[in-house]
Parts: C-alpha cells; sequence; structure tokens
C-alpha cells in the first residue's frame, strides 16, 4: 500500500454567489513510502491546491485522500492534528513563508512547543541539531529572517518542516524564488536529508529538469487533471503526451537535441486557457500541435502505453 493515495480528487472554489472555479478535476497519484515524487505542470494548474487539500488547508469536493490507509479528509479534532504532525510542508517563498517578528530559534522552538516535544532544554538543543542539519550555525538561531539571505531562508524553512521528525515532506516550488546558483545547493540539500532521514517528498515544480533530478517518478498536470504519468526514465525519454513533450522541448538540454535532431520539436503556444473557461473534449487540444476533430469532441482515455506509463491522450504513444 502506498503512504499517501490520492483517488479521483475534485476540488473547487467559490468565486460568486453559485459559481465556483474547478481546480482540480479527478486528479489521482500516489507516492511510496521513502519516494521522491514529482509533480509538474505550469503555473495555476491546481498543483498547490492538490497540495493543500492533501494537508486538510482546503476542502476536497470529491474523491478519496488515504494516508497509509486513513481517510484523510475524515480525520477531526485531534486525529487531525497528529496526522499534520506526520506530514509538512517547504513552502514556495521563503521570504513570506517566515514570521519577521520571531527569531530563527524562537520560530523553530515554538513548532516542538506546539507538538509539545521536549522541555526547554531539550527543544534548544534539538533547534541547534536543525540549523547544523541545513547547513547553518547554532549561532543565527538569535538571528531574525531579515538578516538571511534568500537561499538560507528556504534552509529555514526546511530545517522547520524538519522539526517534528515528518513522515512526508510536500516541497511546493522550493526553489523557484531563488537564484539559478542557489537552487542546486538546496536540491542537494534536500536530496541528502532524505535519504539520512528516509521520508517521503511530493515535489511541486513547473520546471521539469528539477523535477526529474529529484524524483523517481513524474506526475504532469494541466488545467487540473493528470496528463501523463510514470517513472521519471520513461517520461523523460519517452514522453507520451504532446503537453509533456512541449514541457521537454522549452528545457535545454543538448543530449536530446542530437537524439532528436531533424524531428520537429512541439512548440507550447499561448498561455494556460483560465479555469473558468469551457473547454470539450481534451483540455489541451486549443494549444496542441498535434489536436484532430476526436480531440474537441472526445475527452481522452487514460491509456497505459508502457506498463505503468499513462498517458491521458486519444494518440498516446503514436505521435
Amino acid at each position: 500500500m502506498s503512504l499517501l493515495e490520492i483517488s479521483d480528487l475534485h476540488v473547487s472554489y467559490a468565486i460568486a454567489r453559485n459559481r465556483k472555479v474547478q481546480a482540480v478535476k479527478g486528479a489521482s497519484l500516489a507516492v511510496e513510502r521513502g519516494a521522491s515524487v514529482g509533480l509538474v505542470g505550469e503555473s495555476g494548474c491546481g498543483k498547490s491546491t492538490l497540495a493543500a487539500a492533501v494537508l486538510c488547508l482546503v476542502k476536497a469536493e470529491r474523491g478519496l485522500i488515504l494516508y497509509d490507509g486513513v481517510n484523510v479528509p475524515g480525520l477531526r479534532g485531534r486525529e487531525l492534528f497528529k496526522y499534520r504532525a506526520k506530514m509538512q510542508m517547504v513552502f514556495q517563498d521563503p521570504y513570506g513563508s517566515l514570521n519577521p517578528r520571531l527569531s530563527v530559534g524562537s520560530a523553530l522552538e515554538e513548532c516542538l512547543a506546539v507538538h509539545a516535544i521536549g522541555g526547554r532544554r531539550e527543544r534548544q538543543a534539538r533547534v541547534a541539531e536543525l540549523l547544523q542539519t541545513v547547513g547553518l550555525e547554532r549561532s543565527h538561531s538569535a538571528r531574525y529572517p531579515h538578516e538571511f539571505s534568500g537561499g538560507q531562508r528556504q534552509r529555514i524553512g526546511i530545517a522547520r518542516a524538519l522539526a517534528v521528525n515528518p513522515e512526508f515532506i510536500i516541497a511546493d516550488e522550493p526553489v523557484s524564488a531563488l537564484d539559478v546558483s542557489i537552487q542546486a545547493q538546496i536540491l542537494n540539500l534536500l536530496k541528502d536529508i532524505q535519504k539520512n532521514k528516509n521520508f517521503s517528498i511530493l515535489f511541486i515544480a513547473h520546471d521539469l529538469a528539477v523535477v526529474s533530478y529529484m524524483c523517481s517518478r513524474i506526475y504532469v498536470m494541466y488545467l487540473g487533471e493528470i496528463m501523463e504519468s510514470g517513472t521519471t526514465e520513461d517520461v523523460y525519454k519517452h514522453p507520451a503526451h504532446p503537453y509533456t513533450r512541449a514541457l521537454l522541448a522549452a528545457v535545454p538540454d543538448l543530449d536530446r537535441a542530437r537524439s532528436v535532431r531533424g524531428v520537429k520539436r512541439p512548440v507550447l503556444e499561448g498561455e494556460m486557457p483560465s479555469l473558468l473557461a469551457s473547454i470539450g473534449g481534451c483540455p489541451f487540444h486549443p494549444r496542441c500541435p498535434f489536436a484532430r476533430p476526436v480531440c474537441r469532441a472526445e475527452a481522452p482515455p487514460v491509456k497505459d502505453v508502457a506498463g505503468g506509463h499513462f498517458s491521458r491522450c486519444h494518440f498516446a504513444g503514436e505521435l
């Protein structure tokens, strides 16, 4: 059994009286114990909403969210509190996710106090240990967030997520707000800590190159739906959906450029439609260079193109 299993998840937001926007539409994914799974797609496709539903920060309209066999949306009170201790989040914005009024040490110690972990001295020792784990110094505990760089703040965010020894971490675009020179440091830090602590990660990003480096399995999302999923190798080397192919075409890769020389590379034109738009058939067909009449008329089925490599496309594996 997977540690986290999401099936046919629907999440919507009310935007006016008797009107709502569907942010997640029938998404399904699974994360095994100790695994790194990537969720990739353009901004606004529903990735962060899915993560918020997993943490019970937004309410799921319908569908299953099972964590270690337990129905998450059904949790209340103390049981929900215990669940959230098992699952933590690293946020995208290292500037806005830290309280500017709290020193770093106080912010980390607060997490431990809320969950009644240790006494005063034990918590202080744990704060020092967490700072060292993420590559900072014990003396940094007395400083405030504005005294740190963006990369250092994200390290503090990671330390905060690790404070209660979670089994599962959701990393919501943790490097997108950082300089390219710092991104690799944070990614390597997450990778090393996961290897030592053996927790699971749902890594959310819009950059397929970053996700392919971090994760063993990838889910590709578009307009709230999972369009393709498979092992990193299958999705990266043999993309079976035009959207995935277009995302990969935008990633600088000399080896791939040589291997597909002479083959027309799909170009992703225009912007992702509003979630309010009513699109019949395949949601990607208005931007798909391979769209045919059936794509406009009928929603595509999910096809298994290569033993666990799935694509939601009428012509999966044929293009």
